[in-house]
């Protein structure tokens, strides 16, 4: 499968796997994704980080639940995610984006280390659509997925009340994007699809140079990372602070030359 076929059928396991377990919570979503991901597509790698730091927890705590970079021929996009599961039409959305306890700490913690660390920050909603939702990119069907994604800035406007104190299921999905459109909306092909469609991300849609790829995340796509013995690993996490994370991933888009992401293997 292409990289665009490839995502939509990771979407698809993920809707089957919320409508045959109601009740499942945004971590074993994001567990379920990464573990069917994995397993319909080689280009992808993780280590599920929260396995071998589970000990240290109450000490560290989890704050992000994914780090994953699209890996280009030469460039590369790094993307933080929170999650949430909004599946109700209404279910007190505005309270639960301002979590914990009205501080919106999670989201800021979320803005800083983008900010800091020169990443994307994003919002991953699963999610299952009816018929009344819509998205911002509306050439694709989207009755077969389940994870949609909006960028953090655009979430802090809805916490903050901007769109009202009450909003709708549909409401937030209409501020976001499926997230298999980064591999199938033709506006990757002239390397604006961020830019586009999340320009409060402002610089930091731009890609980054493979140059300064960090260590770990070339032991991930090379496979070696997941070679090493615990010791090892936790020595990696421990020096890279992979420990805000649940789970760290990357999507080895090189030498494809169906892939649709002119964004990623552009050359300047």
């Amino acid at each position: 499968m292409n990289l665009c076929e490839s995502n939509k059928a990771v979407s698809l396991e993920v809707k089957n796997f919320m409508l045959n377990v109601p009740d499942v919570k945004e971590e074993s979503i994001t567990d379920y994704l990464v573990w069917k991901w994995r397993e319909l597509d080689a280009r992808f790698k993780y280590i599920n980080v929260s396995t071998f730091t589970r000990q240290e927890e109450n000490k560290t705590g989890v704050d992000f639940e994914l780090e994953l970079w699209l890996v280009g021929r030469k460039f590369h996009f790094p993307l933080i995610f929170q999650a949430k599961k909004f599946v109700k039409q209404n279910n007190s959305y505005v309270t639960k984006l301002n979590y914990p306890k009205s501080t919106q700490s999670q989201l800021k913690k979320l803005l800083a280390h983008a900010k800091a660390n020169k990443k994307l920050p994003f919002y991953v909603f699963y999610s299952l659509p009816d018929k009344n939702t819509q998205t911002m990119c509306g050439a694709h069907e989207i009755s077969d997925t389940s994870i949609f994604m909006a960028d953090a800035h655009t979430v802090k406007k809805f916490a903050d009340g901007v769109y009202g104190k009450r909003v709708s299921k549909n409401k937030i999905l209409k501020e976001s994007n499926p997230f298999h459109c980064i591999f199938c909306c033709p506006l990757t092909q002239s390397g604006h699809y961020f830019a586009s469609y999340f320009s409060a991300l402002t610089e930091s849609a731009e890609p980054h140079d493979n140059k300064i790829l960090p260590s770990y995340v070339n032991m991930l796509l090379s496979g070696q990372i997941l070679e090493l013995e615990e010791k090892e690993t936790l020595a990696v996490i421990n020096q890279n602070e992979l420990y805000t994370f649940r789970v760290v991933g990357a999507y080895d888009m090189r030498g494809f030359e169906e892939e649709p992401n002119k964004s990623i293997n552009r050359t300047r």
